[in-house]
């Protein structure tokens, strides 16, 4: 039995999921890349930090649709190279490759370029994560032991008022022999 609420279609079928999903029509609004991140690649292209861009939004919106029908082409046609060759997935490559098809093969050096400046950032991250972890096993160790220091000094000190007192028990005279309340308090008057 179908979930509550479902209908049946114009064959008397109950839809499955699948058939849903056939019948929904997809848009590039569903698709469109974040508009932050398109605009900050759009003011990372101007080359001169100090002058700052103002976008019309029409243009950020134009900006942020031929991004995606560019990448989905480029993907498009990477995916065929892909599986021409019997893989599932595409690697750079296919996408080389694609460049060249769809007429954009001077990009090539500077995607080349982008992905080498990118494998160095990660491998940097990687090496600082590492590098932090290993510090922060090293300063929790010497941590504990500031700690256990800190304890045994604390510990000294309280011996050490202990026998300055002139009972030698380590609680002053006058404390001793003040009345205390019952509900703690002393009475300093």
């Amino acid at each position: 039995m179908p979930p509550k609420g479902w209908r049946k279609d114009a064959q008397g079928n109950y839809p499955t999921t699948s058939y849903i999903k056939e019948q929904e029509n997809i848009t590039i609004r569903d698709l469109l890349f974040p508009k932050s991140v398109i605009m900050q690649l759009a003011k990372e292209a101007n080359g001169d930090e100090t002058k700052k861009i103002l976008i019309n939004k029409d243009v950020s919106l134009a900006l942020q649709r031929s991004a995606t029908v560019f990448v989905n082409h480029l993907l498009m046609f990477a995916r065929e190279f892909a599986k021409n060759q019997d893989r599932k997935s595409c690697n750079i490559n296919d996408v080389y490759d694609s460049l060249d098809q769809i007429g954009f093969g001077g990009f090539k050096s500077l995607i080349n370029n982008k992905m080498i400046e990118y494998q160095n950032v990660i491998e940097l991250r990687k090496d600082l994560k590492a590098k932090s972890t290993a510090e922060g096993t090293n300063q929790d160790d010497t941590e504990n032991e500031e700690e256990e220091d800190e304890e045994e000094e604390a510990g000294e000190e309280e011996d050490r008022e202990g026998e300055k007192t002139p009972s030698g028990n380590g609680v002053n005279d006058d404390s001793a022999t003040k009345k205390s309340k019952p509900n703690g308090l002393n009475d300093e008057t």
